[in-house]
């Protein structure tokens, strides 16, 4: 029932259809572009010669993990063209530090856990693979990450993990939201330097399909893929979707920063005490189609950090403590901040509106689902939407557009 009320109005504010997927190699419903299916043999060769084949497109087969093993491997990369702002206390920098881990499919596939990133274990055959690009949280130390990057690596993905200098959780002076418009472009250095890689890294920079490629991020990563994606001046060229989870700081962007369509997927909880659900909702109705928003109904933000605490009514609100207690947000109010101020410059009136915020962590919920559930749909979701978008797979796009909606905690919106 919701899906049908908001796709009505959606349809009648903004003149768009919400009756099924149209993103680009994604025929709505079986057409020209079909998938090889499990195990016929016409999958690409991997581990051992064998065919890989291509995931069961249900929450069993794009929930599960894939049919690589994966690892990973720890690089620093350096982008001398860029600076690092002055912090606080910190007087800046004339380039920007991006230490970043590489996650990557690799045989044999029955590896439970990544080995040692000091270990260097060949690619895995059957690629080149998708590259993604993997955007942080703020205050994160980036290991948050593996609950969803290790998943896609068993999937045939590569990617790339960057710690930005100035929102980690070691940044100097302090993390800080104020650098996020700086942030794409470190995302889209950093996969450059992962497809030129050479030496003892060729394998790596071998495998890399520079021509599909995405964007993900979780809350403040989130808002960095909006911004890569959408933005008027800051948005990357050559990128084919993107996912965001629960993305930061999106009630103050207006219209006009939505300069381009491009496939993107939202996902966030109903329960989420850092990012109420009327943030995403708010972007889905001003992202212009192809658009999906998947709502886990009790879902939280510690959620997509696989963190959950017994016996409290949400785990959220100790995050929201702890946020708060970090001083990472700072005092000013977002639309009168640097980060704002950079979002602005040459993108002209509208990218930003003033009104909409709700103070941080100011509103209570129920959290009625589990960090194991809660992340099972999250892969499923984000899997699903990237082999739609990257190999073309009709089936893919069905399950995330129809079939996942059919789950008892789960409501999916799509405009198209």
């Amino acid at each position: 029932m919701r899906f049908s009320v908001l796709c009505l109005l959606m349809g009648a504010l903004l003149g768009v259809g919400c009756d099924g997927p149209s993103f680009p190699g994604s025929p709505n419903g079986p057409g020209d572009e079909q998938p090889p299916l499990p195990g016929d043999g016409s999958g690409p060769r991997g581990c051992a010669g064998q065919s890989m084949g291509a995931t069961p497109a249900t929450l069993e087969g794009l929930g599960s993990r894939g049919p690589y093993g994966f690892a990973t491997r720890d690089l620093v990369f350096v982008d001398n063209s860029r600076p690092t702002l002055p912090n606080r206390s910190f007087p800046g920098a004339p380039q920007r530090t991006l230490p970043t881990r590489i996650y990557y499919p690799v045989c044999p596939p029955d590896t439970s856990a990544s080995p040692p990133s000091g270990e260097r274990i060949p690619v895995a055959g059957g690629g080149p693979f998708p590259l993604l690009a993997y955007a942080h949280g703020l205050t994160s130390l980036g290991d948050t990450a593996r609950h969803v990057t290790e998943h896609l690596a068993t999937h045939g993905y590569i990617i790339v993990a960057p710690l930005f200098p100035l929102s980690v959780g070691t940044a100097p002076g302090g993390p800080t939201f104020e650098d996020t418009a700086n942030q794409p472009a470190d995302l889209a250095f950093v996969m450059r330097q992962v497809a030129q890689l050479t030496g003892a890294n060729a394998d790596l920079g071998g495998a890399v399909d520079t021509r599909r490629r995405a964007l993900l991020g979780f809350s403040l990563g989130g808002m960095t893929v909006l911004i890569g994606t959408y933005h008027p001046v800051l948005a990357l060229d050559g990128i084919q979707s993107s996912v965001v989870q629960a993305p930061a700081i999106t009630c103050i962007l207006g219209p006009a920063f939505f300069a381009r369509p491009l496939p993107t997927l939202i996902i966030s909880g109903t329960a989420d005490e850092l990012i109420p659900i009327s943030a995403p909702e708010r972007i889905f109705s001003l992202a212009p189609a192809p658009v999906i928003l998947v709502e886990l109904l009790g879902g939280t933000h510690s959620g997509f950090m696989n963190r959950e605490v017994p016996f409290v009514q949400n785990t959220d609100t100790m995050e929201c403590q702890a946020l708060l207690d970090s001083g990472a947000t700072g005092d000013q109010d977002a639309l009168h901040s640097r980060f704002a101020e950079e979002l602005r410059r040459g993108a002209g009136p509208g990218v930003l509106v003033p009104g909409g915020c709700t103070p941080l962590c100011s509103q209570r919920f129920t959290q009625t689902m589990g960090a194991t559930r809660q992340l099972r749909l999250v892969r499923a979701a984000t899997l699903a939407h990237f082999e739609a978008t990257l190999r073309n797979r009709w089936d893919a796009m069905w399950f995330l557009s129809e079939q996942l909606g059919e789950e008892p905690d789960a409501d999916v919106f799509v405009k198209k």
